[in-house]
């Protein structure tokens, strides 16, 4: 699918994320196929024909509030390497961190994450973009573990498995007045079980 030129000026990038904000919020609220550009819009504070500068339409502005979502949370993972010694309590610190930053993002955005982790299953766009984002997000975490793990041969394969935890938690936690859970002993429940996934104790 053909991009949408950036806008360079601060007050049009600022309309644009306006826009954007304003999608997140709706797809939210009522979901991606019962919002229309209108009413994000409206939300914004702009006219439709204002927001139809900014996205060619609606798909245009999914795809792009998508990526808006992932350029902003970049920092769940982007730490600095000089906080992190490689030593496996350092390693907790460091997966403690993360952990929590993903229960604060799944936290604020759950609506919106369960809505578009659904059309990731009916929309081949929002498939290949999620697919783009995971890679190289993936990426960045196996840069920041190797700082740990050296030059383990499996780090890829347990790196996916740590994301693998700490989603399945954060899930819980999102409906955890369902489950009545204990959130600090699901929390250290999780850690263990990544700490023990990193440090190979049940590699054979």
């Amino acid at each position: 699918m053909e991009k949408t030129a950036r806008p360079v000026q601060a007050r049009s990038q600022k309309t644009r994320d306006d826009l954007l904000k304003a999608a997140l919020f709706m797809y939210g609220k009522k979901g991606y196929h019962k919002t229309t550009v209108d009413e994000i819009a409206a939300e914004a504070g702009v006219s439709t024909g204002i927001a139809y500068r900014y996205f060619k339409n609606k798909k245009d502005i999914l795809l792009s509030v998508i990526s808006y979502g992932a350029d902003n949370v970049k920092s769940i993972t982007d730490l600095d390497s000089t906080d992190m010694p490689g030593s496996f309590t350092d390693m907790r610190q460091y997966l403690e961190t993360v952990l929590t930053a993903f229960e604060r993002f799944h936290a604020k955005y759950r609506d919106i994450h369960e809505e578009l982790e659904g059309l990731q299953h009916t929309d081949e766009d929002v498939r290949q973009l999620y697919s783009r984002i995971s890679d190289e997000k993936m990426n960045g975490i196996i840069s920041k573990l190797s700082l740990f793990l050296g030059d383990d041969p499996h780090i890829r394969e347990k790196a996916y498995s740590f994301i693998g935890i700490m989603e399945q938690h954060c899930h819980l936690m999102m409906f955890n007045e369902l489950y009545g859970l204990d959130e600090k002993v699901m929390r250290d429940t999780a850690i263990n079980a990544v700490m023990s996934i990193l440090k190979g104790e049940d590699d054979t």
